[in-house]
């Protein structure tokens, strides 16, 4: 049987045993997976007679999407890389960061119902930090690890004052040498590079604006 061959066969029973029971409407983590496996297929390449595919994958979904799909957002996440290990090991696949790991976000510009996934490679940092680029106080620099809760209120791991932003308005997710922004209800919105967003990954050197602030992420 073909490695692409190998693919299909193992791809149907995984998926339908990891997900269709739980998930049986709408666009489902079924889907989704499909579409991470067809994305490690076609990416997985030949190197020097060891087959290698790419270790990180993030899923973009709509808003509404997610808002249906984030309460099982722990366990799709694992579960979808669970499945890319097993397909992979099965059919004699490396990952080039030495295993799978997928991520979820929204992105207001995909429709409802459809899926993006895009993949890398690229060392993973160790260290963030956001710096007030405009917003008081100026020049203020925070590190960030863990989950960092940014508002108003004083309760938050980041403090802004700023009226215009909400007690409690959005955090910053490390997990994995990757961070994501978050929006948490707040009243103006959370903006990352000049629109407006629900949940997204962060790079290095993305800028963020709560409120009348902008802050720049760092990783390093």
């Amino acid at each position: 049987m073909s490695f692409f061959a190998k693919f299909e066969a193992l791809c149907a029973s995984l998926i339908e045993r990891a997900f269709a029971k739980s998930f049986p409407s709408d666009l489902e983590p079924a889907q989704i997976a499909r579409k991470l496996v067809a994305t490690m297929e076609a990416q997985t390449r030949d190197d020097d007679g060891r087959l290698r595919a790419p270790g990180s994958y993030a899923v973009y979904v709509s808003p509404a999407d997610y808002d249906r799909l984030s309460e099982h957002q722990a366990y799709l996440e694992r579960a979808w890389a669970n499945l890319l290990r097993d397909l992979a090991a099965k059919v004699g696949v490396a990952f080039e960061e030495g295993k799978a790991r997928v991520a979820m976000s929204a992105r207001e510009s995909v429709p409802l119902g459809a899926i993006e996934i895009e993949t890398g490679s690229r060392p993973r940092a160790t260290k963030f930090r956001l710096l007030t680029v405009e917003g008081v106080p100026p020049g203020a620099v925070y590190k960030v690890e863990g989950t960092s809760r940014i508002g108003r209120s004083d309760e938050n791991d980041i403090v802004l004052n700023d009226p215009s932003i909400s007690r409690t308005h959005a955090a910053v997710e490390i997990s994995g040498g990757g961070a994501m922004l978050r929006d948490l209800d707040s009243t103006n919105g959370t903006f990352l590079n000049g629109r407006r967003i629900r949940a997204e990954a962060l790079r290095d050197g993305d800028e963020l604006q709560l409120g009348n602030t902008r802050l720049r992420f760092e990783a390093q």
